[in-house]
């Protein structure tokens, strides 16, 4: 054994290569890189060269990779390659192995240390092939199978720059004189089908075009998933905003989704927009939010009727529509159908799914009052992370379901198995994928090598936001296919498997600035519906609404915090501008000089479709009586004037008229207006008695006139009667302006007239 040792780095000689930046390893997630804590510039990573399953007799071939990201170049060293002293027989020894402390140094027994012929370069990479003879391990057909322990360091100068950890299996195969005793584990996968996050609610028909190209994200998780053991939840927004499109939809989204209507999978719906149950209920909703409608992103010209099918001609000719036919009855001609063929909200969601009773929030976000209002929505079955229950014993392993009360069911993934699933469906380079996938198979191994008579059924779920990167779905679902001690199931046979009995729920809620923000949310979503009942179409406005908070409630956004809280602010910022859609324009002041007027108020509405309003004038103080509420109805993208009847009452001096607008249902229509009055009812009297004043005045001047005209006619009557009597004593009577002379007429009167000789015509002779 010593000298086998001692010739190992002769034998094992390492075949080096170099990678640039862009392509170096990194640090892995849990269970798979640990960085020396001395030096965090430099990592090492150590993988199994090609299968996770180390058979009898063979050979352990690793792959070692070293980063630096330092910038100076690490000296040669050595690396040394150890094993775990004992078989890893439980889960708990797994998770500690992979998940050393800092002061863990009991790294196992030394197999081989390969030396580095050449230093690794600032921002390069170094990959070492090492294989650990099959007779070094120590490992014989009697040794129990199951997952052990392997680790590697780097070692320059006596110092540990930089270690890692992983697994492999050891199963001897069937050759062996006492093959394992191996039951496999029954295990459900669950994958979400989701898009990125967008704050809408329905997927443009840009972007569907590009997520359902050859490479675009959802025919990768598709391709990955199809026909394969896993339960597909998909987000219904996905198949609603192709339906929507009617026949504008991209051609490849359409055919994606006729190819998920032909999958074998399991299909289960998530929320909307995949919108977190959990983070509405606590919000303030009264359970799990849905969509209201969809017409208002319907163009019904985009669905065109179905033509009618025309009915063949027999032969000899076509034969008279009305003309009856052999069984003696009218023949009646197939007429185009006139129907509205647009699509109502029930026909855009519908779906021929498996379940339709499944919640899946985020991971360990869930509190005890969201199971509950679940139930009342119909989801009596929750899908749990591990962090929402508690087990009475770490090392004992449970099963999938757990009992939460009320004929409320809890599926519960496997934390490990998930998370290494879901490392190794993100890998980017086929070492980090080795090292999952290693990873992945000791934790379901453990399990089925801690039960090797009993079959346990377990949960793994995957993670939604997948990066574009992200490729390796169908090559990790044909992986497990490949682990003798892995057996598929569904979740409906998951979900039938019996409720553990040390396993209980374990109330956990979503983070309290999550929580603020969505309240927000909910909150404006009910304002806005009580503004909605002054519209003349409410679902347009509550609609679309709906739709952009169930997007802002995805789960996707938990990746992006600082993203999620612009888009809240936009949302919130933009139907506060529809709140405020509907004003009063008039500001004042106005003068009211009468004891009773009418005051006109300007309403202005900025939507585009007519606002039934109650206007309700309130004043400041007494001087004003203002009548009854106002009914108006401005039309849409219009401005209105009402009358409001208001009444001096007393005193004059300032007033400040309170107008609200309402509802029909009496909600309020944004903030009150104030318009400021002038009132001075005394004008009115000080007018009336001027104005009485002057009637009397006029009046008074005209009896005055009439009056002096009467006493000078009567003045000089008086004088021409003295003047009469004069004349009389004097013999003759005259008159001012008539002449003395006498008239022929009162010498005699039997005389004619004399008249002229030139106007009177001669007498006839004869």
């Amino acid at each position: 054994m010593v000298a086998a040792l001692l010739c190992a780095p002769l034998l094992l000689w390492p075949a080096l290569a170099t990678a640039t930046p862009a392509t170096a390893a990194t640090a892995l997630t849990v269970g798979q890189v640990h960085t020396a804590a001395a030096d965090d510039t430099v990592a090492l990573q150590v993988t199994p060269g090609n299968s996770s399953i180390l058979h009898l007799n063979e050979d352990l071939k690793l792959s070692v990779t070293i980063t630096n990201d330092s910038a100076t170049a690490i000296p040669a060293g050595n690396v040394d390659v150890r094993l775990a002293e004992r078989a890893l027989t439980n889960s708990t020894d797994l998770d500690d192995w992979l998940n050393p402390d800092e002061d863990d140094d009991e790294a196992g027994d030394l197999m081989t240390s390969v030396p580095l012929t050449a230093p690794v370069q600032p921002d390069s990479s170094v990959t070492v092939a090492v294989t650990v003879p099959s007779a070094e391990l120590g490992l014989f057909e009697w040794s129990p199978w199951g997952p052990r322990g392997i680790a590697a360091s780097l070692n320059t100068d006596d110092t540990v720059r930089a270690s890692g950890r992983s697994t492999f299996v050891w199963y001897p195969d069937a050759s062996a004189l006492q093959p394992p005793v191996v039951t496999p584990v029954n295990l459900a996968v669950a994958m979400p089908i989701t898009t990125p996050a967008n704050s809408t609610g329905l997927i443009s028909a840009e972007d569907l075009a590009a997520y359902t190209a050859g490479s675009g994200i959802l025919t990768r998780q598709l391709d990955g998933v199809i026909n394969r053991p896993v339960a597909i939840a998909i987000d219904p927004m996905i198949i609603a905003s192709i339906r929507v499109l009617g026949t504008s939809a991209p051609e490849s989204a359409v055919t994606w989704l006729n190819r998920l209507d032909l999958a074998e999978n399991n299909i289960f719906p998530l929320g909307y927009a995949d919108s977190d149950p959990s983070l509405a209920v606590q919000a303030g909703a009264t359970g799990p939010l849905a969509p209201t409608s969809l017409s208002f992103a319907t163009d019904p010209t985009l669905f065109v009727p179905a033509e009618p099918t025309a009915v063949p001609e027999p032969e000899g000719g076509a034969v008279d529509p009305g003309a009856p036919t052999s069984s003696d009855e009218p023949a009646v001609p197939e007429q185009p159908s006139d129907e509205n063929t647009v699509p109502t909200l029930e026909q855009l969601l519908a779906w021929d799914y498996t379940s339709t009773s499944i919640a899946w929030p985020g991971d360990n976000a869930v509190a005890q009052a969201d199971l509950s209002a679940f139930a009342a929505a119909g989801l009596t079955t929750t899908l749990l992370a591990s962090g929402n229950v508690a087990v009475d014993d770490s090392d004992t392993t449970t099963s999938t379901t757990v009992d939460l009360g009320s004929n409320e069911l809890g599926l519960v993934a496997a934390t490990g198995i998930s998370a290494a699933m879901r490392s190794a469906v993100m890998a980017t380079t086929d070492e980090d994928w080795r090292g999952h996938i290693a990873e992945l198979s000791s934790q379901i191994a453990v399990v089925a090598a801690a039960n090797p008579d009993q079959a346990h059924t377990l949960l793994a779920t995957l993670d939604r936001g997948w990066p574009p990167t992200a490729a390796r779905l169908g090559q990790t679902i044909d992986a497990l296919t490949a682990l003798p001690w892995y057996a598929p199931t569904t979740l409906t046979a998951a979900a039938a498997t019996p409720v553990s009995t040390d396993v209980t729920f374990r109330a956990q809620t979503e983070p309290s600035g999550s929580v603020d923000l969505a309240s927000r949310l909910v909150d404006r979503e009910a304002e806005i519906v009580s503004f909605s009942t002054a519209l003349a179409d409410p679902a347009a406005v509550t609609a679309p609404y709906r739709l952009s908070a169930l997007a802002l409630l995805a789960t996707s956004w938990q990746a992006n915090p600082d993203d999620w809280r612009t888009a809240v602010g936009d949302n919130l910022a933009t139907s506060t501008e529809v709140l405020r859609s509907v004003t009063v324009s008039t500001k004042g002041p106005i003068n009211v000089v009468g004891s009773k007027v009418d005051i006109p108020i300007t309403l202005n509405n900025a939507l585009g479709q007519a606002v039934t309003v109650r206007v309700q004038v309130v004043p400041s103080n007494g001087r004003l009586v203002v009548g009854n509420d106002v009914e108006a109805v401005i039309d849409a993208s219009s401005a209105k004037t009402v009358s409001i009847p208001v009444t001096a009452a007393v005193g004059n001096g300032a007033v400040s008229l309170r107008v609200t607008l309402y509802a029909p249902s009496g909600a309020e229509l944004g903030q009150p207006s104030l318009i400021s009055v002038n009132v001075r009812a005394d004008w009115e009297g000080i007018g009336s008695r001027i104005f009485a004043a002057l009637v009397v005045l006029f009046f008074g001047f005209g009896v005055w006139r009439n009056i002096v005209h009467r006493r000078r006619d009567r003045a000089q009557a008086a004088g021409a009667d003295a003047d009469s009597t004069a004349d009389l004593a004097a013999g003759t009577v005259s008159s001012p302006g008539t002449p003395t002379d006498p008239d022929p007429l009162d010498s005699d009167p039997t005389a004619a007239p004399p008249t002229a000789a030139d106007d009177v015509p001669p007498a006839p002779r004869g």
